[in-house]
């Protein structure tokens, strides 16, 4: 077996990754609806609470194709360890920021911003988690799989809130050392209990960090136009987790506590799950890949209107059918899209194209909230109008794409080929 080739996919891998996707992304879940406000509290300004995930989407966006090449050489699985480790350092010190009493603001929010910093330095967990899919799927079964991990991320982001609502009653330090916690028993069921999905031996870093190793991704317009349609949906989305606890928390919308604020998130959380985890599979045995990605897009930019109408008309009705709208078709484009860039990359190189995506990713998170932080600023409702009308971009894209696909089939490389089917 050659570096390039997948070993046999290991018994009950699926459900291994699941359970760690799920502890790590707990960890995420607990600090998002949170750290805007965490920030707020040391008076930082909307700006600079976009700022704060800009930065970390920055470190990440260094970090993650460089990560996927590794995996792609050494394994996964301690690429995997390597980044949960990052993330339970990080934590650990948002929770000391948090404990301690702070005379000087300025300096509690800046241990906040090297919190995160730490993190996304060492932030490949959800691009190694997607190539390690990759490996244990065939192309009939990765948006079933990719669903998995979407699953995950929606049993994080629904328990993550709630737990967090939870414990910042308690003490404002605890969801920080909750998260390190969780994150801490992803890595060591990492270490302990995940298989190697990857047949690899040492490699030369010269070769696998040369700019001629992105070139095979480049070559193929219909991987890079999916890639970019990846990009700018994300950059959407980021512009939504951002601002979304600062516009619930604002006089002037709901005046959300940082308990509601959590709750909300939980609600949006097992909706995710719900369609993830239990429809996506059926939904693309009997549609396809190509016209979930499409209508899911049609209902993210929906549900981004309806949110953008709540700052008019500051209705819970409308709050919670355009987070409903919103969730539900996130959760049925992100999955479809992935596994369509999948479907249409080398089998040898699925970490490098998805440590790619996931630098693409980092870029769009840096945009995104670095445009809805200015844009929050003149109009509360902005950011969700803006981001509406990218994702309705990004769905008429993926029409124009399939259209060219029908007529135009991509084909591996024969040797590539070959290699998909072992």
């Amino acid at each position: 077996m050659t570096e390039s080739e997948t070993v046999s996919p290991p018994k009950g891998a699926l459900t291994i990754i699941f359970f760690i996707a799920m502890m790590d992304l707990l960890g995420f879940g607990i600090i998002i609806p949170l750290l805007p406000l965490f920030a707020k509290d040391y008076h930082a300004s909307p700006v600079e609470v976009g700022l704060l995930f800009s930065i970390y989407s920055a470190c990440q966006f260094l970090a993650s194709p460089i990560l996927g090449m590794i995996s792609d050489r050494y394994g996964r699985r301690p690429v995997l360890v390597f980044s949960q480790l990052g993330s339970v350092l990080g934590y650990a010190l948002l929770g000391l920021v948090m404990m301690l009493h702070w005379n000087n603001a300025a300096w509690a929010l800046l241990l906040i911003y090297v919190s995160r910093i730490i993190d996304g330095l060492s932030g490949g967990n959800i691009s190694t988690a997607q190539a390690y899919i990759s490996d244990v799927t065939t192309a009939e079964t990765r948006a079933k799989g990719m669903g998995v991990l979407g699953a995950a991320f929606g049993v994080g982001f629904a328990l993550g809130p709630a737990v967090a609502s939870l414990l910042v009653g308690i003490h404002p330090a605890l969801p920080g050392f909750a998260a390190a916690i969780f994150s801490f028993s992803a890595m060591t069921m990492t270490w302990l209990r995940l298989p190697e999905s990857r047949a690899h031996k040492p490699a030369v870093v010269a070769d696998w960090l040369h700019p001629r190793r992105f070139a095979p991704v480049f070559r193929h317009s219909r991987l890079v136009q999916l890639l970019s349609i990846a990009f700018i949906s994300m950059a959407a989305f980021s512009m939504l987790e951002a601002m979304m606890a600062l516009f619930l928390s604002d006089k002037h919308t709901f005046s959300f506590s940082d308990v509601k604020v959590g709750f909300y998130y939980t609600y949006l959380g097992f909706i995710i799950v719900v369609v993830q985890g239990g429809l996506i599979g059926r939904l693309t045995k009997k549609c396809g890949e190509w016209p979930l990605a499409i209508s899911g897009a049609i209902f993210v930019a929906v549900g981004m209107g309806m949110l953008a109408s709540a700052a008019i008309w500051p209705g819970l009705l409308i709050l919670l059918l355009g987070g409903a709208v919103n969730a539900v078709g996130r959760s049925l484009q992100t999955p479809t899209l992935y596994a369509l860039i999948s479907q249409n990359s080398d089998p040898r190189e699925q970490g490098l194209v998805f440590g790619l995506n996931q630098g693409l990713a980092s870029v769009a998170r840096i945009v995104g909230p670095a445009i809805a932080s200015i844009v929050y600023t003149l109009w509360i409702g902005g950011p969700f109008a803006v981001a509406g009308l990218i994702v309705l971009i990004a769905g008429f894209w993926t029409i124009a794409l399939r259209t060219k696909s029908d007529t135009d089939e991509f084909q591996l490389p024969p040797d590539a080929a070959a290699a998909e089917s072992v």
